[in-house]
């Protein structure tokens, strides 16, 4: 083959086809340095993957990640109590924690009376971004153990949730309210609880969650259950009895909401009362003020995509995002806030 002669204009071609690709492929890895560098990843801790708070953080996600933002969140599960010590340690960024809860946190008292100084210094530097009026501890029996209402659990077996939850602690002070001496509670997870009304062992059970709520709705499709209420005449008496109670209200649920939420498969004498508070998505200091207002407008622009995609999320409306906190407003998130005159 005939060879080729490299002159000196053959070689200062090939230098210049050279320097524009090596100038190509930096500016390309400058710019996805650039991208990298802005694609800031955020921890949400939330109390369980079935509770209303950890369905906002998956949707929240989606959210963000469908705008483009510069800014990420992924969800992960911890439960109250130890998604606040995360977060105070640096683990997670944003912790969804109830308004009361988060006092307990920051007076060393409740389920935080052991905790050292140091978290405690590191919750006070907490800020709420919102609160949600979703989840509630109802509770649910099978129509044939004979419960109408709370008085009615006297020689009755319920199932109060995992050992240590608060909502085991809140349900044994109704127990005392509502003058009961002999009832069984029950500590065991939720659906264990149903798998085992279903067999006739347990009569009723507490379930914190929406309306509805998918582990009854599932638990309805195989045996007739009922809700029954604390008597709401007693909210004074339970606010009294339990740490930071002027939180904690007895949520009115009527009766048609119900009955079209299960399809009539969950029996219900007039409205129901399920005792709740507003669960606050907070944020550590980690969080920038250009960060907090961007995730918290992106989320408030898309509720309605939140509404659609849960029906248990339905009830969260800008209008009511900051009522009952316990905890001063993010100064990003306070600038959204302003600017739509929720403040």
């Amino acid at each position: 083959s005939p060879i080729r002669t490299l002159t000196s204009s053959h070689l200062e071609e090939y230098i210049m086809h050279y320097a524009k690709r090596l100038t190509c492929f930096a500016a390309a890895a400058c710019f996805a340095t650039a991208m990298s560098a802005q694609a800031e990843e955020f921890i949400y801790s939330g109390v369980a993957t079935t509770s209303d708070d950890y369905q906002l953080g998956v949707i929240w996600s989606n959210i963000l990640a469908g705008e483009g933002s510069e800014f990420s969140l992924t969800p992960v599960e911890n439960g109250t109590v130890a998604g606040m010590r995360q977060a105070a340690q640096g683990r997670v960024d944003i912790v969804a924690v109830g308004s009361p809860h988060y006092l307990d946190a920051i007076n060393n008292t409740g389920r935080h009376e052991d905790d050292p100084a140091r978290l405690v210094e590191a919750y006070e530097e907490m800020t709420v971004l919102f609160a949600i009026p979703t989840g509630m501890a109802q509770y649910v029996a099978r129509t044939d153990a004979g419960i109408d209402d709370f008085y009615d659990l006297e020689d009755k077996s319920l199932g109060i949730g995992r050992p240590g939850g608060n909502a085991g602690r809140v349900t044994q002070t109704l127990f005392e309210i509502h003058g009961l001496e002999s009832v069984s509670g029950e500590h065991m997870e939720y659906g264990d609880a149903l798998d085992e009304m279903a067999t006739g062992n347990l009569d009723a059970t507490l379930i914190w969650g929406g309306i509805p709520d998918s582990a009854i709705d599932n638990a309805s499709r195989n045996m007739d259950l009922k809700f029954f209420s604390p008597d709401p005449d007693t909210l004074a008496d339970f606010q009294a009895a339990i740490t930071n109670g002027e939180y904690y209200v007895y949520q009115e649920v009527p009766q048609e909401t119900i009955e079209s939420a299960y399809d009539g498969r969950v029996a219900v004498d007039g409205s129901a009362y399920f005792w709740t508070f507003p669960f606050q998505i907070m944020a550590t200091p980690a969080l920038s003020d250009e960060a907090a207002y961007e995730i918290v407008r992106a989320l408030w622009e898309n509720i309605d995509e939140v509404h659609r995609q849960s029906a248990a999320l339905s009830l969260v409306r800008l209008e009511t995002a900051l009522d009952s906190i316990s905890a001063d407003i993010h100064p990003g998130a306070r600038r959204y806030y302003e600017e739509v005159g929720a403040l």
